[in-house]
């Protein structure tokens, strides 16, 4: 566990050193690129550890083997069908792809972090912490679909249809869920009132209360695969998603701060809403969290915005009514008010740090995305080609219950 955090520390530390400065000077360029290519040396030399790990390595092999004309033609998205074959040209060496893709996937979200971001090292510990980089070490198609978004969002914003809609068909090559986010465009912009809150708010209840008829429905055209035996259609604990819901609140609560300072901004609510909207659903189905993903991850951006809300403004004036004997007295009290304000964003920073701490210690508890611990290529199990073993935990709890059960009928 120490590498990850390890990048906790780097990220924080050099973060509120380097990270804070909002303007794009070198500073905060160097800051940027220093905890990217961490982030992507750490995922690139993985050993073992994800769910999906042990997957790709036929995957690749049958791509390989495949002619550029059968590509369109094969069952995975032809964007990373086609990227893939064009990666092993060089070579086909496991640990060259993965790192191929982890400086491809690290290097888009540290370029929209330095870029978009008002707070680099705040966006790069909420991607951390809320186990964005967990699933890029898992699911790498989907979560690199999901972090191509992220270049979108700044155009959806605009209203700009052509550049939005050509990212998003970009993220589809890589991952098909992502045409999802074709109708988002539309909807996307919708105000939050008391209209449109009944209407999410009522649909909500609807959809979880009939999930299991909808999913029956869906699963005939789509991940039919994933039937009701599998751990994907059941359900998954409130504990995964329980962050991403009090976050998605939080900016739909507190929407008004973030749309006096920017209109457009209504884009980040209503995708951290959407975000929540499929987080609470994977309490009925995990497959959900597949759609999840591409908004909260969206809150990399959100979040730190929010909290930039509550910062002192600069240059503030008390407006003298008379309550003031003096200059000095008035000059006194800006100071005192300007010490609380301080005091108050420090505290929502750190509110919303251990929040996502919190998170990501959930994660390693219950080891999400079987990344937790961390093995790299130069451990002695990679040494050795050993297996690292992974029973996802809603399974141990059902294991724990059936040797419970079987010892109570043993012992009656």
């Amino acid at each position: 566990m120490i590498i990850y955090y390890g990048l906790l520390i780097l990220i924080v530390g050099l973060g509120l050193w380097w990270g804070k400065d909002e303007k794009r000077g070198w500073p905060r360029a160097v800051y940027c690129l220093a905890v990217t290519l961490a982030l992507a040396l750490t995922a690139g030399l993985r050993y073992g550890i994800g769910f999906d790990y042990r997957n790709y390595p036929p995957l690749f092999e049958t791509i390989r083997s495949l002619s550029w004309g059968e590509l369109p033609s094969y069952r995975y998205e032809l964007g990373f069908s086609a990227l893939s074959k064009l990666l092993m040209l060089i070579s086909s060496d496991l640990t060259f792809l993965y790192m191929v893709y982890a400086l491809l996937m690290m290097g888009v979200v540290g370029y929209v972090i330095w870029r978009r971001s008002v707070m680099p090292w705040f966006s790069f510990f909420y991607f951390v912490t809320l186990a964005f980089f967990a699933s890029a070490m898992n699911l790498l198609r989907q979560t690199f679909a999901a972090f191509i978004f992220l270049l979108a969002v700044p155009y959806l914003q605009k209203r700009r249809i052509v550049p939005y809609m050509l990212i998003v068909l970009l993220a589809a090559s890589m991952h098909k869920t992502a045409l999802l986010l074709i109708p988002v465009y539309f909807i996307a912009r919708l105000p939050l009132n008391r209209y449109t809150g009944a209407l999410y708010g009522g649909g909500t209840v609807l959809v979880f209360l009939f999930s299991d008829p909808i999913m029956h429905f869906a699963m005939r055209y789509v991940f039919s695969y994933y039937t009701e035996d599998t751990i994907y259609y059941n359900s998954s604990s409130f504990i995964y998603v329980m962050v991403p819901v009090a976050l998605s609140a939080l900016l739909i609560a507190l929407k008004g701060r973030l749309c006096k300072e920017d209109p457009d901004n209504i884009v980040y609510v209503n995708l951290m809403l959407y975000g929540g909207f499929f987080s609470l659903m994977m309490t009925r189905h995990y497959i959900l969290e597949r759609f999840s993903l591409y908004f909260v991850v969206t809150g990399l951006l959100s979040v730190p915005l929010l909290a930039r809300t509550f910062r002192p403004q600069e240059g503030a004036v008390l407006e003298d009514d008379g309550k003031f004997r003096s200059e000095r007295a008035q000059k006194l009290a800006l100071r005192r008010w300007e010490k609380e304000q301080k005091q108050i964003y420090i505290s929502v920073i750190t509110a919303l740090c251990l929040l996502c701490f919190i998170h990501f210690l959930i994660s390693v508890n219950y080891k999400f995305h079987n990344v937790y611990p961390y093995y790299s290529i130069f451990s002695e199990e990679a040494k050795n080609q050993e297996r690292i073993p992974y029973v996802p935990y809603w399974k141990e709890a059902e294991a724990a219950q059936r040797l419970e059960n079987q010892g109570k009928a043993e012992n009656p």
